[in-house]
């Protein structure tokens, strides 16, 4: 009877409203210790025992450590003054009763938990086409060449190597010219990397947030990209750099200029003046002075921040932002900005980068919508590419990322294999193409939404950055892989199940390595089975599915 291995507490995410009536009850034990929970609750008005409602939970995921016991209780009213305790009855046959005043022998008579309101501000709401949808990201220098005219740079072979300093010529009339590739693979959202007037070629330096870099392109063109996307049903989410400028920006060129006496000193960290380009003198992003801080705590810089945010939702109809290291900004501003955007914009879009847990910035529901899911990108490389963990270490980490988030947000997180910042998968995997078709099948068919970055889809390789980022490889790319790409993509899109059904796993054999899930969305039930393995395995499933033999390094899906 593993007493300390219990939580539950009177905070998000372990009682979070669904709506003012639906409470989403949660209690962690330890895995295997427990027969049973059951929440027992009552509204304090009324008579006790007898209006006393028992409701039972059940395990949603489990991590080798923790069992996550859920429930939902639905209230005939908004749910105000409601009393409960857990009864929790463990394998040793024994039963224990949790309340506030800790774990008892006995029913407690007092001591009990209490839910005082459930206010509207606390039910999480995220745009509903959020939900699993497919998202493919851009990096605008790399993608395309839309105007082969351009005579500002000295430009490269579209096919040399990548660095950071070299320029290809990749555009924003270039990613409209292959709308109908992106329509045809099926993708349903575009992350695009910094488009805005700013330094090198990923201008994440930005000089002008409300100018369009010339590199790719005007104003006119974003706005004409956006438009077309969306008459194809792709909508559109733009990088918002936010938590830092270019030393081009013109409120800190100004403190380069006039020093103490800027109007914009409070705009950023300044350590010392007089200020030049060095990171002694001001806090920067990753230490490089290139990139200073902005100071976004200051109401002024919040402003004009919310103002960049809001012109480009009506200017050019985007459909959200996407805010880079969205983990270090200061959360008050973060919130701010949430809720004066989604006064004038609740259907837009609030994605946070974050390479690990994301519960701060996306479970109260008052800053993200949903966060960059590098957790499962790592699970994927780990199993998948470079064969370090096996098929239990696979479902104990998934499993121990999904307990993390309600099922809304699993639902909502940007499930990536790689990205502008990270080597590509099929260089991970060392050029084994059979790893990066597993781990595709697996990311689209995981709850989540996929997010393919441009040329994986194609077998484009890659080191980290600059490596990963490579001109998109039109001509000679892997038309199978493409294919492949595509069909699990059609066949997530014609699935409710694949797309918002309940997740299970059904096998994870830490000795053939096979990994087998399930999603079931009403009486439609999908499963995918995974063989990492050299040798092909045969399961035996007692239902009607029957016997399953899944060849050696393979993919094999069940409707």
């Amino acid at each position: 009877m593993n007493l300390a291995a219990i939580t539950h507490e009177t905070t998000l995410p372990y009682r979070q409203p669904i709506a003012r009536n639906i409470i989403h009850f949660r209690i962690l034990t330890a895995q295997e210790n427990c027969t049973s929970v059951t929440l027992n609750c009552w509204k304090r008005s009324d008579s006790f025992p007898e209006s006393l409602r028992v409701m039972p939970l059940s395990i949603r995921y489990a991590d080798g450590i923790h069992a996550e016991w859920v429930c939902d209780a639905d209230f005939a009213e908004e749910t105000h003054y409601i009393k409960y305790y857990f009864r929790i009855d463990f394998t040793t046959g024994e039963t224990r009763f949790f309340c506030e005043h800790g774990f008892l022998e006995n029913e407690p008579e007092r001591g009990y938990f209490e839910l005082l309101q459930a206010n509207e501000t606390e039910v999480t709401e995220r745009p509903s086409w959020c939900r699993s949808i497919v998202y493919y990201q851009i990096f605008p220098e790399r993608f395309a060449v839309g105007n082969s005219n351009k005579t500002f740079r000295d430009y490269v072979p579209w096919q040399d190597e990548p660095t950071r300093e070299n320029f290809l010529g990749g555009d924003l009339n270039g990613i409209r010219a292959k709308l109908p590739y992106l329509r045809m693979l099926g993708v349903e959202c575009l992350y695009l990397n910094p488009v805005f007037s700013g330094d090198f070629n990923h201008k994440y330096a930005t000089a002008d947030y409300f100018q369009i870099d010339l590199d790719f392109g005007t104003n006119e063109d974003l706005i004409a990209l956006v438009d077309e996307a969306h008459a194809g049903g792709i909508r559109v989410v733009l990088d918002g750099v936010f938590n830092h400028a270019g030393v081009r920006f013109a409120p800190f060129a100004d403190v380069l200029k006039r020093g103490a006496s800027s109007r914009y000193r409070d705009w950023f960290y300044i350590k010392r003046f007089p200020v030049i380009i060095d990171a002694e003198c001001y806090e920067c992003v990753g230490d490089y002075p290139y990139m200073p801080r902005l100071r976004t705590a200051n109401p002024e810089t919040r402003e004009y921040i919310l103002s960049v945010m809001l012109y480009w939702l009506k200017t050019a109809k985007i459909d959200g932002w996407r805010l880079d290291v969205a983990d270090e900004l200061d959360v008050q501003t973060v919130r701010y900005l949430r809720e004066h955007l989604k006064r004038e914009y609740p259907d837009a879009l609030l994605l946070g980068e974050t390479w690990g847990d994301a519960s701060r910035m996306v479970c109260e529901g008052d800053q993200f919508d949903c966060a960059m899911n590098y957790l499962f990108r790592d699970a994927m490389v780990d199993f998948f590419a470079k064969g370090r963990i096996n098929a239990a270490d696979l479902d104990h980490r998934l499993s121990h990322m999904l307990m993390k988030y309600p099922d809304a947000t699993n639902l909502c997180q940007y499930n990536c294999l790689g990205s502008h910042d990270t080597a590509r998968f099929l260089t991970e995997a060392s050029g084994e193409n059979w790893r990066l078709k597993l781990a595709i099948a697996f990311q689209i068919l995981f709850p989540g939404s996929p997010a393919i970055y441009y040329g994986d889809e194609l077998g484009m390789t890659g080191e980290n950055d600059p490596g990963c980022r490579g001109g998109m490889v039109w001509d000679h790319g892997d038309v199978e892989l493409l294919k492949w790409t595509h069909d699990l993509i059609a066949l997530r899109k014609n699935s409710m199940a694949a797309r918002l059904g309940d997740y299970h796993t059904l096998i994870a054999d830490p000795v053939s390595n096979v990994f087998a899930f399930e999603r079931q969305y009403g009486n439609e039930r999908l499963i995918a089975i995974f063989n990492r393995g050299k040798e092909p395995h045969t399961l035996d499933f007692a239902d009607a599915t029957g016997t399953i033999t899944v060849p050696s390094e393979s993919v094999k899906i069940i409707q």
